[in-house]
């Protein structure tokens, strides 16, 4: 449901330390194949004529080469492309296959996608419809139109403006979003009030992409509306549209289920399609904020509409109207950005401008699908791709993949001038460089230890440049204003963000204008992290050979030490109890961290236990630093073992301080 890299299953990080092999392996897939026979173009040189689109046997040659391409290289079954040009579909067509067992091919007007957070331009369009009739207020706060509260945690109230530039204010959760049985899906009002977010920072202070705010906002359509969500987006979007072959209902309604493709996913170098039961159980609340499905034909239309002034005209069904003019110039005027030489957000739509051309779009993925939507105003073009399978993922990021390839074609970009460093920026490099974290992150919950897998890192090269490394994505950057820096060999900026004693706190940047970055302390890095539980567990290992060998010798102890025995023991099996406890704490921990659906299908009864452990260690540790102090005073044992004691203790208090930092001592969630 979010827009990228929120993947089936979040394969936790610790789990280095027991050398478990989680993920199946994805290689080894053959090449994929296009519908129709797609000619072999390696090696020709293809006409171009810029700036676009003009031929469609061009674009037919081009996209059938690099579908091809694309297909094999990420393991993918299936996908759909369609692209408008001046009111009309310029060109669509499928590739692949939407079921492989049977051999039915993606056909652009019939194959049904689930197109993920893209749907979620549904939900914003319904929302400016109802204020474009006078019923919303996108400055009033929220609560106004909702039956239950939102907290004041800050006196700012969040607003509809707030929810379509996703700055609310929430932490991110995961929490609960999936049932597996039927009867386990709540009534939208119920989820929505239960599942309230922390608010973590006030209203518009920074970016971080919510898809409860989006859920928030399909509710209002439906509160204000009268109507369901679904059914509002039926008979005020799709019907006027004509777009038969979409839905905002999960799972899709019936007449439209043989049509929708399978998504799939590759275990050990073969497609296999990924089970139904998360998609199909989803909680009805947060179905305005991803679960949607179209084919790429209907989102043709959608597109048309908002290119064409809000109008929609074919043989089919006449003249629809979607949005009058003034409120769609509305919505794709930028509402929000975190500086004025950043890119940044419509009204729901993202600023991806590329090679020098204005493009709102908006991507999407959800388990086994993915998608990307880009509109280009000024050249009256549209672009919609689809794929059906869970490693198409980096194709669908805006900037790279399928838009990097489209973009360089048919708009390139001039060479970018060179910019040279100032003289003194290596004294200053210092301050810029570490780790940072997505501002989209859990902060009150256990899903806090999410945010650690996500490596955000800028380092200094030593040529007077940085480098900013995200999703194993690198790009060069270079300082041109205080705190403003530039790619080396393209557009795109970034911007540090200084507290008021010169401390780096946040980063923005053009490339991801629906996320902002934190700074972390040296205390919150992974680098720092995995060392400690790394070095802790080592020390835990070695707990568990040296409890025999005390014993041991507390049983060969003399009579007169029979006092200082008992202490001993008494200390070693409680360090003994702390080892085990916390070794077990991990393995548990990796285990339910690497489950398909968690959390999303809440915290089974098994990782409640495991999280009672270590509440016991923490107990426990309070004890071993009791009897760590008597050691050293009635001499337990010899000097070493006294020492070797003493690091126990404190690779236990050291393993509480990490449980309690990222959320994972008791039960917070």
């Amino acid at each position: 449901m979010s827009p990228h890299r929120h993947k089936a299953y979040l394969i936790f990080w610790m789990a280095a330390v027991l050398t478990l092999t989680i993920l199946p392996s994805s290689a080894g897939f053959g090449l994929a194949q296009a519908n129709g026979g797609a000619a072999d173009t390696s090696g020709v040189a293809l006409p171009l004529r810029q700036p676009g689109p003009t031929d469609r046997a061009e674009m037919e040659a081009f996209l059938d080469e690099l579908f091809v391409a694309q297909m094999a290289e990420h393991h993918i079954a299936g996908a759909g492309v369609v692209v408008v040009k001046d009111g009309d579909v310029f060109f669509a067509k499928g590739y692949g296959y939407a079921d492989l067992e049977n051999k039915t091919p993606v056909d652009p007007e019939q194959t049904i996608f689930k197109i993920g957070s893209v749907g979620k331009l549904f939900t914003w369009t319904a929302i400016m419809q109802l204020v474009e009739q006078g019923r919303l207020n996108l400055d009033a706060d929220i609560n106004t139109y909702l039956d239950f509260r939102i907290p004041a945690t800050y006196p700012q109230p969040i607003t509809l403006k707030h929810l379509l530039t996703h700055t609310a204010g929430f932490e991110d959760s995961w929490l609960e979003v999936f049932a597996r049985d039927v009867d386990d899906l709540l009534p939208v009002s119920e989820w929505l009030a239960a599942h309230i977010p922390a608010r973590v920072r006030p209203p518009g202070a920074a970016v971080a992409y919510s898809n409860y705010g989006a859920s928030l906002a399909g509710y209002i359509v439906a509160r204000v509306s009268g109507l369901p969500y679904a059914q509002y987006v039926e008979e005020h979007i799709l019907q006027p549209l004509g777009m038969a072959h979409t839905t905002a209902r999960s799972p899709a309604p019936p007449n439209l289920r043989a049509q929708a493709s399978l998504g799939y996913w590759a275990v050990d170098g073969v497609l296999q399609p990924v089970p139904d039961y998360p998609a199909y159980i989803g909680q009805p609340a947060l179905a305005p904020a991803g679960g949607h499905s179209s084919s790429v034909a209907d989102m043709a239309r959608f597109m048309i509409a908002h290119l064409q002034d809000g109008r929609h005209r074919d043989a089919d069904i006449g003249a629809g109207r979607l949005l009058q003019e003034s409120t769609l110039q509305q919505m794709h005027s930028t509402l929000y950005t975190s500086d004025p030489r950043l890119k940044g957000s419509a009204y729901g739509f993202f600023d991806f401008s590329d090679n020098g051309q204005r493009v709102l779009g908006h991507s999407g993925s959800t388990l086994g699908f993915t998608a990307l939507l880009l509109l280009l105003p000024d050249q009256d073009l549209g672009v919609f791709v689809a794929y059906n399978s869970e490693d198409s993922g980096e194709l669908t990021t805006q900037h790279f993949g399928f838009q990097r390839a489209f973009f360089d074609h048919y708009f390139p970009a001039p060479a970018a001038a060179a910019i040279q460093p100032p003289a003194d920026f290596a004294q200053r490099a210092g301050r810029f460089t570490g780790s940072y974290r997505l501002t989209q992150s859990a902060y009150t919950t256990l899903e806090k230890i999410g945010g650690i897998m996500i490596p955000v890192e800028i380092s200094e090269l030593g040529d007077g440049t940085l480098r900013f490394t995200i999703f194993g994505l690198e790009e060069r950057l270079v300082e041109v204003a205080p705190l403003y820096f530039r790619q080396t060999d393209g557009a795109a900026g970034i911007l540090f963000h200084a507290d008021d004693r010169g401390r780096i706190t946040h980063m923005y940047a053009d490339l991801s204008p629906q996320y902002a970055f934190e700074k972390l302390n040296w205390y919150e890095t992974p680098h720092f992290n995995l060392a400690l539980v790394l070095g802790s567990v080592a020390i835990f290992l070695s707990v568990i050979p040296l409890v025999p060998i005390s014993a041991m010798r507390n049983r060969r102890a003399k009579t007169g030490q029979e006092r200082t025995s008992r202490g001993a023991r008494v200390a070693t099996w409680i360090m003994l109890g702390i080892s085990a406890l916390n070794l077990l704490f991990v393995a548990g921990t990796v285990q339910v961290f690497s489950t398909l659906g968690f959390p999303r299908f809440g915290i089974p009864l098994s990782y409640r236990i495991v999280l009672g452990l270590g509440v016991l260690s923490a107990v426990l540790t309070v004890s071993a630093l009791v009897y760590t102090v008597l050691a050293w005073k009635e001499r337990y044992w010899g000097v070493a073992l006294r020492a070797g004691y003493t690091l126990a203790t404190v690779a236990a208090i050291a393993f509480v301080w990490f449980l309690n930092q990222w959320n994972l001592l008791g039960w917070r969630y």
